[in-house]
């Protein structure tokens, strides 16, 4: 096939996909929401279709629903253009793409979020959907305690300095986009933000009382040394660990 975007398909084709054993729907949330100085509010969404569409070849057998944006995005409002949805709004957009591609015929749903803030809620809409479709799969990708822990994995590979890859704007998430999609890179404004771990105690401040709480740019990391090959390595090795997370839960 040409694409495994569903979005950029027809109805034929999508109906040829199903009956040629395509079952398997990636169904990715990101978000629209401040990321510093260096990146544009769509990187999210960016890291999200890509991140959806390499998973799906990985996997085979596997169509891509388009990305949901908003997220959930409250401790970013702070900063100007950010967007949020109420939580019942969230899960009622991921339910609904549920019920339509299960009306069509889909069998195993994989649910991933290139943003931080949507894990939980997706953990919830993943148990509720398979207590109430118990003849379909749903399933999560990598938890987010375990994508904290790839990210300083990776700053130490790579030889970067304690806390570059503090998980938003950071040098991981700069240098992705300047691998994916470097006309939405401002590299002149790249510079660090909040540098020390991303602790459960700073999480929780910056969700109860907002990033600017944390970082006044928005920026947790230092996206200054951020570098394309180093993106096309960090996507990579963070794609290897969502497809190692998730192919050992499906039906095949």
């Amino acid at each position: 096939m040409s694409t495994l975007l569903l979005e950029e398909m027809t109805w034929p084709e999508i109906k040829t996909a199903l009956e040629n054993g395509y079952r398997t729907v990636i169904i990715p949330s990101g978000s629209i929401e401040q990321h510093g100085p260096p990146l544009a509010q769509i990187s999210d969404t960016t890291i999200g279709e890509a991140s959806a569409l390499d998973l799906a070849k990985r996997l085979g057998k596997t169509l891509v629903a388009p990305v949901i944006r908003p997220g959930l995005s409250d401790h970013h409002l702070a900063l100007p253009g950010s967007l949020s949805l109420r939580p019942q709004i969230f899960a009622g957009l991921v339910e609904d793409y549920i019920a339509c591609y299960k009306a069509h015929g889909f069998k195993q749903f994989i649910l991933i979020s290139s943003h931080g803030g949507n894990f939980s809620a997706l953990d919830d809409i993943t148990a509720k959907m398979q207590e109430k479709y118990p003849n379909l799969k749903f399933v999560t990708g990598l938890p987010l305690p375990d994508l904290i822990n790839l990210l300083a994995d990776m700053e130490r590979e790579e030889n970067m300095p304690a806390g570059s890859c503090g998980g938003h704007a950071c040098d991981y998430e700069t240098s992705v986009m300047l691998h994916l999609a470097p006309q939405h890179v401002r590299m002149a404004e790249a510079k660090a933000g909040y540098v020390g771990k991303p602790t459960p105690e700073i999480l929780d401040r910056m969700h109860q009382k907002g990033i600017t709480a944390v970082s006044a740019s928005g920026v947790l990391g230092d996206p200054g040394r951020a570098d394309a090959e180093r993106g096309k390595r960090y996507f990579e090795k963070e794609q290897e660990a969502i497809y190692r997370a998730i192919r050992n839960k499906l039906d095949h």
